[in-house]
């Protein structure tokens, strides 16, 4: 799990300093580390900086993870810096991905399951595969502001009750998303979050060969999954990067004005 926090503590507000956040996020690190050992995660603990350079260079080179296991095996570690990390040479195509070793294609998702989702309707998305050398799925959280929260729970609730009411017969769904909506609307009401949520598929191969297979065994086992999910075509590089463990907020560096992204 990565969080990122913002360096103001509220919106127009001045910025603290990189001493400032890091004592703020000091104190909330042991109350989120409890938090989740109530998902099954077990026992958690913060990475540390050599760790998560380790992540990311083995996400660019992959052949790199069974050089940096031996050397924790033989107890002299591998010192990274992050200027080391990142990979040596990159070439983004249309559909795939290829940097340093490896060869790479991602995907983002359309759509979220609807209705009733069980805990493990991603179990076979989550498996191992024997065509994938690498998999990432990564889940993208952003809390909302209350002010808009409750803005978009309401709209939500007036588009759903049009649905059930344009026809003589509305449909099952059109039902179950109206129940949905005034359920939403009362959790918000109460005091309840809401954010807005994606998710960033990413498939590696060492041979490029072997890359549709990868393809083939993803987009198979999202249909189970019941996530919709599409190729990030023209933007393989982006979505690679998104998905690992770095910050990156997308809606920072998007070029959409601000207008058109609170519309979406």
């Amino acid at each position: 799990m990565s969080l990122t926090f913002n360096a103001s503590l509220r919106a127009g507000t001045k910025k603290r300093t990189p001493g400032e956040a890091a004592r703020d996020i000091a104190s909330r690190i042991p109350g989120l580390s409890s938090r989740l050992q109530s998902t099954g995660a077990g026992i958690a603990r913060p990475m540390s900086a050599q760790e998560l350079c380790e992540v990311v260079r083995i996400a660019y080179d992959p052949p790199a993870a069974l050089i940096i296991d031996e050397a924790h095996a033989a107890g002299s570690p591998v010192s990274l810096t992050w200027g080391e990390v990142g990979p040596t040479a990159t070439q983004a195509s249309w559909d795939d991905y290829r940097h340093d070793s490896a060869f790479s294609a991602s995907w983002t998702m359309t759509g979220a399951p609807r209705g009733a989702v069980n805990s493990s309707v991603l179990s076979r998305l989550l498996a191992p595969h024997g065509d994938i050398d690498r998999k990432r799925i990564s889940l993208l959280y952003r809390p909302m502001d209350s002010a808009r929260a409750a803005a978009v729970v309401e709209r939500d609730q007036n588009n759903a009750n049009v649905r059930v009411t344009s026809g003589n017969r509305p449909s099952a769904r059109a039902l179950v998303d109206a129940r949905s909506a005034v359920q939403t609307a009362q959790e918000e009401a109460q005091g309840a979050g809401l954010v807005n949520f994606g998710m960033v598929v990413t498939a590696t191969v060492t041979d490029r060969e072997r890359l549709s297979d990868a393809v083939a065994a993803v987009e198979q086992t999202a249909g189970t999954a019941r996530v919709l999910l599409r190729r990030a075509y023209g933007a393989q590089d982006t979505a690679f990067a998104a998905s690992l463990p770095l910050g990156l907020v997308l809606p920072k560096h998007s070029m959409l004005p601000a207008e058109i992204k609170e519309a979406l």
